[in-house]
């Protein structure tokens, strides 16, 4: 009768009949009737998983009312009330349930399983859900920071988040050539491995200089250069330097990246070699230089110059900023 009811549109008999019938009286193709109705309005959703969580027994139709009765957003409005509810146990059901029947992963489902998982306590599984997702949006990389955050996971939530950097390099990159049909040109990649490099990513660097479909030049490899010396990278960073000193032996600053790279190894024997190197060829290291404008004056400062007519105060304030800051704890490396 239910069933008959609701084919005919006529649902509101259908539950006036469905209501007054008793628990042990109500088998299982009413229940799945009644959802499958429900479920197919955005209105009606709420009455179709209160009924459906209600259910004492599930079987195929009754997951796939409501899985497809208003698409992916009754998974979405399912995995939240669990969240909410604090039903990990129905919410890890809805997911094999998923997996078992073949159901593709949409953003909203694949965001609302991270968040289910993280903020059930679980977030291995948030993870694994997080690793599976072929082409994940900002959404899915903003619920699993947030996830990490909950649990207190700061490293491998920046970690993730340097991942993220990267890829949404490469693939601003990679749409340029794609759907601009913008080819690039050597500024482009520089960008890109200065970016890159900034960010950590000194192997994944690399291999996009590696790749590249131009020959890349002095800049790009002193660019790559810089990043390893700055992320403390000998193992890339020593080849590179000696391929820029052996492309173009006058030039100061690949010396000087690749004397730093040394140093910050100790590796003291090859500082003196490249120092000697670079007293060979008559090569000196050019002093850094600042200047600021004053009162329509240019005043120019070099390291350890002393040539200013004002140096003796300047000096003397930089003593009392330098007081000053070690006495709220900065220490000078």
């Amino acid at each position: 009768m239910i069933d008959g009811y609701v084919k005919h549109g006529m649902v509101k008999s259908a539950w006036e009949l469905f209501d007054v019938m008793p628990m042990e009286q109500k088998i299982l193709i009413s229940w799945n009737s009644m959802i499958s109705e429900y479920a197919r309005s955005e209105e009606r959703l709420k009455v179709a998983w209160e009924l459906f969580e209600e259910m004492p027994k599930k079987d195929l139709i009754s997951w796939n009312s409501m899985i497809n009765g208003d698409g992916c957003d009754s998974c979405n409005a399912m995995m939240a009330r669990y969240v909410q509810k604090g039903h990990f146990d129905e919410g890890v059901a809805l997911h094999c349930y998923i997996e078992d029947n073949g159901f593709s992963l949409s953003e909203k489902l694949g965001v609302a399983l991270i968040d289910m998982y993280a903020k059930c306590g679980s977030i291995d599984n948030a993870l694994s859900v997080f690793e599976d997702i072929d082409n994940k949006s900002i959404d899915h990389w903003n619920a699993i920071l947030s996830g990490l955050a909950i649990h207190g996971l700061g490293e491998v939530a920046f970690e993730l988040f340097m991942e993220m950097e990267k890829l949404f390099c490469l693939m601003c990159f990679e749409l340029m050539k794609r759907v601009d049909k913008v080819e690039p040109k050597l500024q482009h990649y520089v960008c890109m491995v200065d970016i890159l490099g900034q960010a950590g990513h000194v192997e994944e660097t690399k291999k996009f200089v590696e790749k590249m479909s131009i020959e890349p030049n002095d800049v790009v490899w002193r660019t790559l250069l810089s990043a390893c010396r700055n992320h403390e990278n000998f193992t890339i960073g020593e080849p590179v330097a000696k391929h820029l000193i052996s492309v173009d032996s006058y030039n100061l600053s690949s010396y000087v990246l690749l004397s730093n790279i040394y140093a910050g190894f100790g590796i003291w024997n090859d500082v003196h070699r490249i120092r000697m190197m670079m007293k060979q060829r008559d090569l000196k290291k050019i002093p850094g230089c600042s200047q600021i404008e004053l009162e329509g004056n240019v005043h120019k400062f070099f390291v350890r110059d002393r040539s200013h007519p004002q140096v003796r105060e300047i000096y003397s304030m930089l003593d009392s900023l330098s007081t000053l800051n070690s006495e709220v704890g900065y220490c000078k490396h």
